[in-house]
């Protein structure tokens, strides 16, 4: 059986799939928003790249200030 890994995955629950958001716009047309779904854990992203590109690490420092 074929494993597949990508790196093209939620960053939050790992899936592998993603849909666009759609609307119902004022006029009754259904329009995409621009945003993505994610296809498992359902939450939404405004772009491709921020549904898998992984949390950037934020420096951790002190508020004690030294003195």
């Amino acid at each position: 059986m074929a494993t597949n890994n990508t790196v093209y995955k939620c960053r939050e629950c790992g899936a592998t799939s993603y849909q666009r958001v759609i609307e119902r716009a004022l006029s009754g047309a259904l329009l995409p928003t621009g945003q993505y779904r994610c296809t498992g854990c359902r939450n939404v992203f405004a772009t491709v790249r921020a549904w898998w590109e992984p949390r950037r690490k934020t420096e951790w420092q002190s508020s004690v200030m030294p003195g």
